[in-house]
């Protein structure tokens, strides 16, 4: 049997759920910073050691690389930042959208 599968070349391909240059930017992120850490020496700073939030910044590189080429368009990021901040109400009740259901579609009957 052939594929008949269409092959879209716009497509990128992904693992889970990222381009392949966005996986290898979080892996490489994360993998440098904990080798940094590991590396240097203490950094105290006012009683605090400075190179778990260098670390840190290090590794939060890659996953905003991430999320900063996932889409380009405004409204992309508009629809982002409406997602986390704008304020939701989830009240049930009937769904305001009847016609997104097939009503009239013709079953097939199945017999035992």
């Amino acid at each position: 049997m052939d594929d008949i599968t269409p092959l879209n070349l716009e497509d990128h391909p992904k693992l889970f759920g990222l381009r392949y240059d966005q996986l290898i930017a979080v892996l490489a992120s994360l993998i440098v910073s904990t080798q940094l850490y590991s590396w240097l020496n203490p950094v105290p700073f006012c009683g605090h050691d400075l190179r778990l939030d260098v670390s840190i910044l290090l590794g939060l590189l890659g996953p905003v690389y991430a999320i900063m080429t996932m889409n380009n368009s405004a409204a992309h990021w508009e629809s982002v930042l409406g997602f986390f901040f704008a304020s939701k109400v989830f009240i049930p009740g009937p769904d305001p959208n009847p016609l997104r259901f097939l009503l009239d579609e013709e079953l097939v009957d199945f017999s035992e």
